[in-house]
């Protein structure tokens, strides 16, 4: 048992070093203590925190920002932290860019790895270089779930980050588009990159104009239970798997209207190289309604055969046109 004189000594001594500490707290001499994983912060109307940029400025790694369901004009932000989740609380969160954008390209740029957007509305982004996005992702892991993006020039949009993988789930793309009159330039509803893999289920992607419903150059693509529709409107593919790759187009319901832009459904490696290993296509238990004179289900670009099988076809159209087998 330590002496009681020196048992007070070090009490004192203890003290006299948090006293220490507070004081160059207060100075600003030290940085305060970084919290540990699962810092909450709560963004909204009357909060400490008005807006989502606000959060995006102190965040730490790990964080949850839960932003409450009301509408917030005009704010943009990048992204940086990992493991993120950014969530809308009460309803969706509405970010209205009014021709904002972040660093120039999207409402909200996501740098960070891992990192879950969930229940938020984004609309309405403009950017000089005509691809304005409600999101850009420029990090390795994204999940977006329960969102709707619409009425920007594209709805999602990321880097070419071959580590990467991008899930988006029970959300609604939509009307995601630019000036291609004056410009040139496509606007895509969902616009994925080289990366490693990309999921998209249970969703609703519809309307775009003259641009694709989906368009992804990801190596690994799966899309499961998603109605991706366009009956009266003038997009191109409702899926461009520009450059192959893997893919499993499964229990999704498609509908292309006669003012299309172009009658094919589903494009496979129209932009890759025909040859190239490790291609694969399958198409399973789809609904496709092709409205117009004519139409065509899938065109596979390929040499790797697509596989077709149980999908259920209404109008005029051709089931496969390219190399492959319809069951």
């Amino acid at each position: 048992m330590l002496h009681p004189t020196l048992t007070n000594a070090m009490s004192a001594q203890r003290l006299a070093l948090s006293l220490v500490f507070a004081a160059a707290l207060v100075a600003g001499l030290v940085a305060p203590p970084v919290r540990a994983e699962g810092q909450l912060l709560q963004v909204g109307p009357g909060r400490t925190l008005t807006r989502p940029s606000q959060a995006a400025a102190v965040a730490q790694d790990g964080a949850t920002v839960e932003i409450d369901a009301a509408d917030y004009a005009g704010d943009v932000a990048v992204w940086r932290q990992n493991r993120l989740t950014l969530r809308g609380i009460g309803g969706r969160a509405r970010l209205r860019a009014e021709g904002r954008a972040a660093e120039g390209k999207a409402i909200w740029v996501i740098t960070g790895t891992d990192v879950t957007v969930e229940n938020v509305e984004l609309s309405g982004t403009r950017v000089r270089g005509h691809n304005g996005a409600g999101i850009r992702a420029e990090g390795t892991g994204l999940t977006v779930r329960n969102c709707r993006l619409h009425h920007n020039e594209m709805g999602i949009l990321t880097n070419n980050n071959p580590a990467s993988r991008v899930l988006i789930e029970d959300s609604e793309l939509d009307h995601n588009r630019t000036d291609t009159a004056h410009n040139g330039r496509l606007g895509h509803n969902i616009y994925i990159g080289r990366i490693a893999g990309f999921v998209l289920r249970r969703s609703y992607v519809h309307d775009a104009h003259i641009g694709h419903l989906v368009k992804s150059r990801a190596k690994d693509n799966r899309l499961y239970d998603n109605r991706l529709l366009d009956p009266q409107g003038d997009s191109s593919f409702l899926i461009d798997l520009s450059e192959g790759g893997r893919a499993v187009i499964r229990d999704n319901e498609l509908h292309q209207g006669a003012r299309s832009q172009n009658r094919t459904a589903i494009a496979f490696a129209a932009e890759a190289n025909r040859e190239a290993a490790g291609q694969s296509l399958q198409v399973i238990d789809n609904d496709f309604t092709s409205d117009g004179p004519s139409g065509t289900f899938v065109r596979n670009f390929s040499v790797a055969p697509a596989q077709l099988t149980g999908n259920r076809l209404q109008g005029n159209v051709r089931p496969l046109v390219g190399k492959g087998d319809v069951r």
